[in-house]
Order: C-alpha cells, then structure tokens, then sequence
C-alpha cells in the first residue's frame, strides 16, 4: 500500500498543533521542569568523567557510569563531613550577634546626619526598619511536620533526579544518534554543527564558574588579609561560592564583608569602622570591574560574552520562570538561544549559518607566499628539554594513568597546552601595564638564587644557513611571545639581524599567539597582505594563530607539538625541522 502524501497546508498545521501541545504541556508540568532541567545539567557534567573512566580502564559503560556515580556519592558524604565543620568553625569565630549587629545598624541609622548647615533625621524609617529586622530575626516556631515533609519531598526530587540523569549519561550516544537519524535528509551536518555551537557555550560556561570563583576567592581572601578584615579566607570563599549567581552575586559577596568591616574594623589598620569600611567597599568594587573588563572576557570566552542589561534581565525571567535553578542558569540558556537565532536567521536570509573562522588547510604553494615569520623556541632555537625532565620527573608516579604510561609525552603535551593560557595571562598583564614589572622581578629572584645567567640560544641544525637562503627570495620575520630583546639577541649571535626585516615580539601586540595580532602586525610592518604569509611553528598556537590570520602555516616536528596534533590543528604542511624548508621553498 502506498502512503498517501501530506500537503503543505496539513503539514503547517500538524507543525502548529505539536507546537501548541507542546506549549501546553509545558505549562501543565512546570513544576517538573527544574528538576528536569537539573537532571540534564548534572547528566552534562559527569559525561565527560564517564567517557574517560569507559576509556582509561576499558570497562562497559554501564559500569563506568556506575563507578562514577558512586565516587559522586562518596564526594556528598564526604565534603559535608570534612569541609562543613571547618566552614562553621570559621565562621562561628566571626562572634557576630545578629541581633546586637542589627541594634548596631538602627543606632547608627537613628543619628541625625548633617549635610552642608541641612539635618536628616531618619527616625521614622528607622522605626519600620527595626519591626522588620525583629520580625526576621524572631526564632523560627516550630515547624516539625512542615519540615519533615519537606525533607521527604526534597530526598524524592534528589533520587529521581540522580535516576534521570544516570540513563543520561549512560545512553548519551545513543541519544545523539536518535537526534542524527531524526534530521531532515540534508540537515544532519548543519544540526551536529549546531549542536557543537551550543556544547561550546555549556563548556564556556562551566569552566568559566569554576575559574572565576577560583580566581575572586583567591583574590578577596589576599586583598582583604592584606588590610585586615576578620576572617578574610570565609570572605574569599563566599565570594568565590557567589560568582555562580549572575549579576547579583558580586552585590551579595560584598554585603557580608561591608558588616563585618562596619561592626568589627580592621585588625591592625588604623581607620575607624567607617572608612574601613569604604575602603574595603573600594576595594571590592575595584575586583568586580577587573573582573568584569578582563576576567571574564578571557576566562568565559565569546561564545558568553552578553551585555549586563541582557543577562539582568534574563536573570529576572530565569528567577520567574524556574527559581533559583532558572537565576543561576540565565547566561548559558541566553547565549543558547543566541546561538539558535543567529542559525534560524542566516537560514531565512539564505547565508551561511556557520562561516569557517579560519582558511582550510591545504598545501603550501611557494608562489603564493611573499613573506616567511618564524616562532623562536623548538622553531629557530633548541627546545628546553630541562623543563620537559623535570614536569615527567613528576608526572611519574601517575603514570599508570597517562596516556600510553609515558610521562615524558604527557609532560610534552603539558607545556604546550599551557602556552596559550599563558599567553593570554601575559595579555592581561600588558593591559594592566604590569607585565614589565614581572619580568623583572624574575629576573631579581633569579639573581638573589644566583640562577641568572646571560641568554645563549642554541639554534636548531641548519636554520642559520635556511634563513640566509630565504632571505633571498622571501621577507623573514619572527613572531615570537618572548621579548624584542631575546629575539634581537639570538639575531646578532647568529649574525642574522640582517635579514630579519620585522620582530613582533610580546610587546608589539596586545594579544599574544594564538590570536592572528601578532601576524597581522608583522604582515602590516611588511606592507603584505596576510593571506600571503608563511608562519612557521612548533606548537598549535603557532597554526591556530596563522589560520585565524589567514596565513599559511608549516608545523616543524623539533618542538614540544606532536604530528597528529599539528594535524588536527590545520597545518598546511609538516617538517622535521625549519632547516627543511628550504628544499621546499
């Protein structure tokens, strides 16, 4: 029997009735979506620990999820255990009345306040402020069976939730085929592209929370130690705790910090509780900007970089639509749906809903290239293998863990992945004009250990003779994080400043590899375009950073990048060393 086709006007309205139903059912089952939606984020989460612990042991999924599963219940039981008295012992040595605190804040309010020859007196509010404040503040009656139940319902929620999200993460990949084989012929690469986009902005986000508290925790308990705040460490850990709640959660970080300063004073700075309490107001607004302007551009990346207003006021909707869950997951659901719209909108207006971010490897055609940059370390200069050693001397009692139990390669791979972060701190250093001030003071504690010693770079095997060739045909630079200085330094013992016509050191730039400024501005200096350079580097940095540049790149095999790394990474071609480029070239 053949099927009879549907027409567009019945597919039209098969399509609005499920949208409709879907809506509705929405609405009759609310009260389901965040546990729901809690399922899925923790489903998320442990994801990624299951594939590594079905991959590194070789064990069935199913048991794989198991053992993750239970570690996670060990680490609930745990952290009450170990972590909760400590938190309490801290905070109880806070010896803060909150009664006495609140008869505090109504004598100092209930002070007339003298501004230019003008009294204020703000009596009657004072008398509504302390019948709140005793309000909030009366004990608790008793609510025993209220309690109860609530612990009952909320254990039911934890199980069904724990449940869910464990068929989750157990059936993740077949959930993904289901989603693959349930696209429209034609659309399944569009689709997993889309879902790729939305799996970046998730990743963005929870790697960001955790760096972020991290980092303000670390912050706020150094800055308040420093001028003197009682029990500076719960501060930064409150703080840290806090930056998971967007917007509000910096505000409700600082109100504590300002009590305690108001009420206690500093421990050894000479202020009165007052200015005391300024400064640490100051000094708490001025970590928010940081924060703000570089800490979280860096640290949560483009994919969540969303205007204040929008994320206020997706916190609003989020609050009202889901709760608490619904506050602290504003700024990911937003930048998903920004990523959803921008697709839906190429799609209408007939553009590419996902243009490529850097050109497509391919091969290096020596006609095409007017310009030839180098990296400096493991590209023109031996790699430091000291550092490599001395990583995998520590690596080794992992090594039943490491990937092929070879600590030297885990050790390799180490210190190129850090490269980029660690470009991207001595970025943030730069704009905070601090990055100077840093290399010196290495510099001085490398003396009072007496480790200093002049540079003298070793070059690689035959470079010297390669740059001397190219230079004959090709403009040469050198593209490098080091300094000016330590690129000009290696020139002259190789009597090669000659040749290299342009120097893009760490200071020429505001962004360092793998951002294309560094190529751009070496390119500019050279007047070619960049489409016309040849970069030449060791590491991924170096081939990112010339695909997002539109340059050429060539990976050389004599530093820390492996080949199928480099591959991965786009590289358009890949040589044992720089010194091959010339038969090449």
């Amino acid at each position: 029997m053949i099927s009879t086709e549907w027409s567009r006007t019945t597919k039209r309205l098969v399509i609005v009735g499920l949208i409709i139903i879907l809506l509705l059912a929405l609405y009759l089952f609310r009260a389901l979506l965040p546990p729901v939606i809690l399922a899925f984020v923790l489903a998320y989460l442990l994801k990624p620990v299951a594939d590594f612990v079905e991959r590194r042991f070789e064990v069935p999924r199913t048991l794989a999820v198991v053992l993750v599963y239970l570690l996670l219940l060990v680490t609930v039981v745990v952290i009450p255990v170990t972590v909760v008295p400590v938190a309490v012992d801290r905070i109880s040595r806070l010896n803060v009345n909150l009664q006495q605190l609140a008869d505090q804040l109504i004598d100092f309010l209930s002070q007339p306040f003298v501004f230019f020859g003008y009294t204020l007196s703000l009596g009657d509010f004072v008398g509504d402020v302390r019948g709140t404040l005793q309000d909030l503040l009366q004990p608790f009656a008793s609510q025993t069976v209220t309690i109860f139940f609530n612990v009952v319902s909320s254990l039911l929620w934890v199980v069904s939730i724990t449940i869910i999200s464990f068929y989750l993460v157990k059936d993740a990949d077949r959930l993904r085929g289901f989603l693959d084989r349930m696209a429209p012929p034609g659309y399944t690469e569009e689709l997993a592209r889309l879902r790729e986009e939305i799996n970046q902005v998730w990743k963005a986000f929870f790697r960001g929370q955790v760096l972020l508290g991290f980092v303000i925790g670390i912050v706020v308990w150094i800055a308040m130690s420093i001028v003197g705040l009682p029990n500076a460490g719960v501060m930064g850990l409150l703080a840290g705790l806090l930056e998971v709640v967007p917007t509000f959660g910096p505000v409700l970080a600082t109100i504590p910090a300002l009590l305690v300063a108001l009420f206690m004073g500093s421990v050894y700075l000479p202020l009165s509780n007052f200015w005391f309490a300024v400064v640490v107001l100051g000094i708490y607004t001025l970590i928010q900007q940081l924060e703000n302007a570089y800490l979280v551009p860096r640290i949560m990346g483009r994919r969540l970089q969303l205007h204040p207003v929008v994320v206020f006021i997706g916190v609003l909707a989020g609050g009202l639509l889901a709760g608490t869950i619904g506050v602290l997951l504003a700024a990911p659901v937003i930048a998903t749906f920004r990523v959803v719209l921008g697709y839906l909108y190429a799609k209408l207006l007939d553009q590419e809903p996902f243009p490529p971010e850097f050109t497509e490897a391919g091969e290096v055609y020596p006609g095409e290239i007017d310009a030839i940059f180098f990296d400096l370390d493991g590209t023109l200069v031996e790699t430091d293998d000291d550092a490599v050693h001395t990583l995998a001397q520590w690596l080794r009692p992992l090594r039943w863990c490491l990937p092929r139990r070879n600590e030297t390669r885990a050790a390799r791979r180490i210190l190129m992945a850090i490269e980029g972060p660690s470009n991207s701190l001595l970025t943030l250093l730069d704009r905070l004009g601090l990055d100077d001030e840093l290399f010196d003071l290495r510099d001085r504690l490398q003396r009072l250990r007496g480790l200093y010693t002049p540079v003298n770079f070793r070059p690689v095997d035959g470079v010297s003779e390669t740059l001397q060739d190219l230079s004959r045909r090709y403009h040469l630079g050198i593209v490098t994080t080091r300094s000016r200085k330590d690129a000009s330094t290696f020139l002259t013992q190789q009597g090669l400043a000659d040749i290299i016509q342009v120097i893009a050191g760490r200071e020429d730039t505001w962004r360092l590899k793998p951002h294309p400024s560094p190529i751009r501005f070496a390119a500019e200096k050279l007047s070619v375009p960049a489409e016309r350079c040849l970069m030449v580097g060791d590491t991924t940095v170096d081939i990112l950073a010339a695909r997002s540049a539109g340059a050429r790149s060539v990976a050389v095999l004599s530093g820390f990048g492996e080949q199928d790394e480099l591959e991965r990474a786009g590289a358009d071609l890949i040589l044992r060393s720089a010194s091959e480029l010339r038969e090449w070239m």
